[in-house]
């Protein structure tokens, strides 16, 4: 490859790196391989302040290094239980917002969101999440789809996509052509999708669809095997036939295309993250994202040189993916539009997180009508639990039930339980001395004891208020005898305004927006 080539190449490469700081390693690929994307996680991120100092710091490398336009810098800042970015406004998740059924909250969370990230430096958001949740044993997207119903997935995506992008952010629909219906997490496999043509049509598809005809610009894909779409046991990633075929000539899709994560198992695991790249590229990817190790970006771009001196891609391919990465640098980057620092001045602002409260308010969702009373002393038991996603990078230390609680409740008490049953005693003889209690639950299906320590309350006679801090379906393992309260998300705002709820001073006019019983509900 000649040095223009390489110029070119460098604009289809996202790669992350580890620390606070922009770190050698990364200015290096920046300058030496024109690395043209950046992508941030948790580990990159303290406050906004230092978010700005180091998007800055990138940019200032690429400025330096004759990029002819800035970075994209990109995060998943989905909100709720998936978010990057510490010391913004708290942001409703996707599930929590299709529990209002009220679409323009979504187009308000996405102009906020867009507005904090733009002043921080990160121009580029990998959301929305257009799958359709309609298995209850997904262990990876779950909350952070908008509900089961594909046109109201549609409808809600659409919403923040084009409230993201109206404020000058990049939004990227993920996970094409759909990851709700998996019972595998691709971190760490490769899931399969079994279903036929017809039903990816009537489901998986629809809410791509809706946000192409809205103006899509960025669409992510999925590391999942469709067999219906693709013979060879190869994931959507790496298929022609699904990200050509399907996504460009049925769809009519002309916007960047990007993977998901090459270092995912589903990926790293077989072909391999170098290899995976160049197989990427050839079914039709545009941007290829190695997120995490310099060891496995360096041997990336030597394979990816090596396919192109070899003719596996030629420089029309090249140029394809070039012209629609660059257009789309075009539209929302520019030198002369960089963030200050008193563009800081509105991030998690009152006014702004007052806001987000009133959306919060409106998704508390409540199956039963037992409530509780602030002049009464309240029990308080929760799961420690860790069963989350990889995806879900940013946990609170503490359990932000306990504290809101405290706060809310003139007495009240807090204990955690986990899976030793034998230490549930002193549990059981506290619950005695409480007519108000309530357990608070996460992701049942993944840590079981959550149930049966609910089932001891119950065998002494007891009626626990269910409060669920991330997983509606965890009613299916609850008795339908009991309260049950659903946050969807563990995040401060969220647990609040179900509290408020409980002790009278809010509503309950969420409305679940997936199926939690064998009756629908």
């Amino acid at each position: 490859m000649d040095e223009e080539q390489k110029r070119m190449l460098g604009q289809l490469l996202v790669f992350g790196f580890h620390g606070t700081t922009a770190t050698p390693e990364i200015k290096a690929m920046i300058r030496n391989h024109y690395v043209g994307n950046i992508i941030l996680f948790s580990r990159n991120i303290e406050t906004p302040e230092q978010l700005l100092s180091l998007t800055s710091d990138l940019q200032k490398a690429a400025k330096e290094a004759g990029h002819e336009r800035p970075l994209a810098i990109c995060v998943d800042q989905e909100n709720g239980t998936v978010r990057r970015l510490s010391g913004v406004t708290a942001l409703p998740g996707a599930m929590l917002l299709g529990a209002t059924h009220k679409r323009r909250y979504a187009s308000i969370v996405g102009q906020l969101t867009a507005k904090e990230l733009r002043a921080v430096g990160v121009n580029w958001n990998l959301a929305p999440v257009a799958d359709v949740n309609n298995n209850p044993n997904n262990p990876v997207i779950g909350v952070r789809s908008f509900g089961e119903d594909p046109s109201k997935v549609g409808d809600f995506a659409k919403e923040m996509m084009t409230g993201m992008q109206a404020e000058g952010v990049i939004a990227t629909l993920k996970h094409f052509p759909g990851h709700g219906d998996t019972v595998v997490d691709s971190h760490h496999a490769m899931p399969t999708i079994p279903h036929g043509l017809k039903r990816l049509q009537q489901v998986e598809l629809v809410p791509f669809k809706a946000c192409i005809e809205a103006g899509a610009e960025a669409i992510m894909s999925a590391h999942i095997h469709f067999p219906a779409l693709e013979t060879e046991p190869v994931p959507a990633t790496i298929s022609y036939k699904v990200m050509t075929e399907l996504l460009r000539h049925e769809l009519g899709y002309s916007g960047v295309l990007m993977t998901d994560c090459l270092e995912m198992e589903a990926i790293a695991g077989s072909i391999g993250t170098a290899q995976g790249a160049v197989a990427a590229l050839l079914a039709g990817a545009d941007m290829l994202v190695v997120s995490h190790c310099e060891s496995r970006q360096r041997p990336t771009v030597a394979a990816l040189e090596a396919a192109f001196a070899e003719g596996r891609f030629d420089q029309k391919r090249l140029d394809m993916s070039f012209q629609r990465i660059d257009a789309l640098k075009a539209k929302y980057l520019s030198w002369d539009r960089l963030p200050r620092r008193e563009d800081l001045k509105n991030v998690g602002s009152t006014f702004r997180q007052s806001e987000a409260n009133t959306i919060y308010a409106d998704g508390v969702t409540a199956i039963g009508e037992r409530k509780l009373s602030p002049h009464q002393p309240v029990l308080l038991f929760y799961g420690n639990v860790q069963h989350r996603t990889p995806a879900e990078e940013r946990q609170d230390e503490d359990h932000p039930l306990v504290e809101a609680l405290y706060k809310q409740a003139a007495v009240a008490k807090a204990i955690a339980f986990d899976d030793e049953s034998q230490k549930w005693e002193r549990c059981l003889a506290e619950a005695d001395l409480y007519e108000q209690i309530i357990v608070a639950t996460s992701n049942i299906a993944q840590a079981p004891y959550q149930q049966r320590f609910i089932h001891a309350l119950m065998a002494k006679g007891h009626k626990p208020i269910i409060v669920a801090t991330q997983n509606p379906y965890d009613y299916r393992f609850v008795s339908n005898s009991l309260t049950f309260v659903a946050t969807y998300e563990p995040t401060e705002p969220a647990v609040v305004a179900a509290l408020a709820y409980l002790f009278g001073r809010g509503e309950a006019n969420g409305r679940l927006p997936v199926s939690v019983s064998d009756d629908g509900r």
